[in-house]
């Protein structure tokens, strides 16, 4: 397991320019996308989605881990700026849709996309340590 993770970190720095587009692209559709998916309590809640978007920032995170070294702060930012923007992309798509009714609160506005990038930035700093001990 351990030789397949560092495999994967250094195809990484290999090409780093694609898989930091991947990453990029794929914070910004996955938040616009579920946004209105993952959130327990409220219409339209799927937990197959919400398990889906888990393990798509799990992957975005790992790919995180082989581009920027020791940089949790660049992390949490590129998540914020991301997630904010797609969420925003979906809203603009869908303005004035019946749908979106519920989610046009603050909580949401605001919460949503500091949840995605704490959560990137958590599966960072676990994937980070685990890589530091192994490397050692």
């Amino acid at each position: 397991m351990l030789k397949e993770m560092e495999q994967f970190y250094n195809k990484v720095a290999k090409s780093p320019k694609v898989f930091l587009i991947y990453s990029f692209i794929a914070i910004l559709f996955f938040s616009g996308i579920t946004f209105t998916f993952s959130i327990p309590g409220l219409k339209g809640f799927s937990l197959y989605f919400m398990i889906l978007a888990l393990l798509m920032y799990f992957l975005v995170a790992n790919i995180f881990v082989g581009l920027f070294k020791e940089r949790v702060w660049l992390v949490l930012m590129i998540g914020l700026l991301l997630s904010s923007l797609g969420m925003g992309w979906r809203l603009w798509l869908e303005w004035g849709e019946y749908s979106l009714l519920e989610y046009m609160n603050p909580t949401v506005y605001f919460g949503y996309p500091i949840v995605i990038a704490l959560i990137i930035t958590a599966f960072y700093s676990i994937s980070s340590t685990m890589r530091g001990r192994n490397v050692d």
